[in-house]
């Protein structure tokens, strides 16, 4: 594990996290797969290449942004991004309707907090219709809030979405743990105040002030998360 100092906040020791802020794609859910399967079957249709170089490059994005790219990417202006995304959210939600692929830790984690009274938030830049595909498998009352990327007028890495999440729960973001698997979603938490356990799967995530890297969720323990927010400790 490697990782940048944790700063913490001033005015209040943490005993355990005010909230667990989850982003959904990678993160909670090795989505990505699904994702780039959707993509590959949607520009071979439209005439164009792909290769995973530029898959990657979609990482965290937010979905009109990836729309754009991939647009670009094969020289067809004549489509829009938002038929773009369509196409690709239809695809990605049947593939979860089969099975949700769940990251390792991450369902261990979530009952952990359950059971000791910790909101989770679900922090995505996924539409409503995909999250909700996936909180369908979830035991009710899982997630307290979920805030999808077309609810929020300035996604990721804005820090509009966690901001969001966090009022939602009236929690300040400094006392809240975030998970992420994308430079772009960490930058997000990080900017709206929140310390970062980055989990990276297909993308690196750079080293950033209150910022932690993992190998995997399994790492992680409430009793961890409290001792990085009072910057007492590491995960391990």
């Amino acid at each position: 594990m490697t990782s940048s100092p944790p700063t913490a906040p001033t005015d209040q020791a943490a005993t355990v996290p005010a909230a667990l802020l989850w982003d959904f794609d990678g993160t909670l859910a090795d989505t990505e797969p699904l994702w780039i399967a959707a993509e590959y079957e949607l520009i071979a249709g439209l005439g164009g290449t792909w290769s995973d170089e530029d898959a990657h490059q979609l990482v965290g994005n937010s979905l009109i942004d990836s729309g754009s790219y991939i647009l670009h990417a094969i020289g067809r202006p004549d489509l829009s991004p938002e038929w773009v995304v369509d196409q690709l959210v239809a695809r990605v939600i049947d593939g979860l309707r089969t099975t949700v692929p769940w990251r390792p830790g991450a369902l261990e984690l979530l009952e952990a907090s359950a059971r000791a009274g910790v909101p989770c938030a679900l922090v995505s830049a996924s539409y409503r219709v995909l999250l909700d595909a996936a909180l369908d498998r979830l035991p009710p009352g899982t997630f307290a809030t979920s805030v999808a990327g077309d609810e929020v007028e300035r996604g990721k890495p804005h820090p509009e979405p966690y901001e969001r999440a966090c009022a939602v729960l009236g929690v300040d973001p400094r006392t809240c743990v975030a998970f992420e698997d994308s430079e772009t979603g960490a930058r997000s938490a990080n900017a709206a105040g929140a310390l970062v356990v980055a989990v990276p799967n297909r993308v690196p995530i750079p080293a950033a002030p209150r910022r932690v890297q993992v190998a995997s969720l399994a790492d992680v323990d409430l009793d961890g998360l409290a001792r990085l927010l009072d910057g007492t400790d590491a995960l391990v």
